[in-house]
């Protein structure tokens, strides 16, 4: 059943103001609307379900036409805790049919509403235009406006761990899950959040501040935050995975035992690696399986590590907050037992961190283990 809550003729956009923020005033057809009073009372302000979402519909109007938009992300129905303010709001309804609301001069006001316990539709003619909105009761048994094209729920960033975010310049940690041994990544997963571009700001307490911009798409997205480290940066840290491969490399050739090579690793880096790393690895390097004519190949040198990347995703990303990502070339020269020079170019993937305390990076974990036996000899990948 569609009741017919009030049918308003003002002269002046004053009254129309007046009318949409006060309480609602039940009107007889063919009263004289001019002279009609739209103060709130006790009585109006509990007359029924009815009259109070005909109250949410006219301040909605309201905040609209004045363009006052201070609080009228608590008009939506949101689920709680949504990443949604005020400016989201405003953002979306002047791109939405009811912009032409906006500063008019009202001279007619009507508003229908549905009968619904939990949801009602209403529908609203101003002067000689009309719109439909659909409202809800949220947990607090108040009616809010229902806008779900606005914003997506159960959206996510993956961030590295260790980091900070600011969404807009706001502090998100409340929506923070941290990472696990199964997931390396924090995770920031927000219950709603608006259809609008936003900036992401993210900061690491070694390398600096990160600053991106995302629009959210859909439901139960998950985004990952690319944090690319600077040009300068990645020289530095190619030159020093050249560095380090060739110190191990010469480490194995005169046979250093395992405990003198760990100071090229993290503390937390897994000694069995390291150990595949100098007694079987280098040996695979150096006497390929498939070799026919038992030829070996020895004095191995990196000579040069050189950014790689696929679609932009960057050459060093960060991991975590102290930690990169490192997708690169390099390029071997070597000899062979029986006098032949050789090159070998390959595409690998290593995971760096910084040493503070010794000034270095250091292996954290070995992403692509034929970095140290790929023997491929007859093919190179660039």
């Amino acid at each position: 059943m569609i009741r017919k809550k009030a049918i308003i003729y003002l002269c002046s956009l004053a009254i129309a103001t007046a009318a949409f923020s006060a309480g609602c005033t039940r009107l007889s057809e063919g009263s004289d609307n001019s002279d009609v009073s739209f103060e709130a009372n006790a009585e109006n302000l509990e007359e029924g379900s009815v009259a109070k979402a005909e109250n949410c519909v006219k301040n909605f109007i309201n905040a609209i036409n004045t363009q006052n938009f201070d609080g009228i992300a608590d008009m939506i129905y949101l689920p709680e805790n949504a990443f949604v303010s005020d400016k989201n709001v405003e953002w979306y309804l002047q791109r939405s049919g009811v912009s032409d609301i906006t500063g008019v001069k009202i001279k007619n006001f009507d508003v229908e509403i549905s009968d619904g316990a939990l949801t009602k539709d209403a529908t609203v003619y101003i002067n000689k235009s009309g719109y439909q909105f659909s409202l809800a009761m949220d947990a607090d048994n108040q009616w809010k406006i229902v806008m779900n094209d606005m914003f997506v729920e159960n959206w996510s960033l993956k961030v590295p761990k260790g980091c900070t975010i600011a969404v807009d310049g706001v502090d998100v940690d409340q929506y923070k899950i941290p990472a696990t041994a199964i997931d390396v990544y924090d995770t920031y997963t927000f219950p709603a959040i608006a259809k609008q571009s936003v900036q992401v700001d993210t900061k690491s307490s070694l390398f600096g501040s990160f600053t991106q911009t995302i629009t959210p798409s859909a439901d139960s997205e998950t985004v990952p935050l690319i944090c690319k480290i600077n040009d300068a940066e990645t020289t530095n840290i190619l030159r020093q995975i050249q560095n380090v491969w060739n110190a191990l490399y010469t480490d194995y050739t005169n046979g250093v035992d395992i405990e003198s090579v760990k100071k090229y690793f993290t503390d937390d880096f897994d000694n069995s690696v390291i150990t595949d790393i100098m007694f079987n690895y280098f040996q695979a390097l150096e006497k390929p399986a498939e070799s026919e004519d038992q030829v070996s190949y020895l004095n191995f040198y990196m000579k040069e590590a050189i950014p790689w990347t696929t679609n932009n995703y960057g050459c060093a990303i960060l991991n975590t907050s102290d930690s990169v990502l490192v997708n690169f070339g390099y390029r071997l020269d070597f000899t062979s037992t029986n006098g032949g020079s050789y090159t070998l170019k390959k595409i690998s993937q290593i995971t760096m961190a910084y040493d503070s305390a010794e000034s270095t990076y250091k292996i954290k974990q070995v992403n692509d283990p034929k970095l140290f036996y790929n023997n491929d000899y007859t093919l190179n990948d660039y």
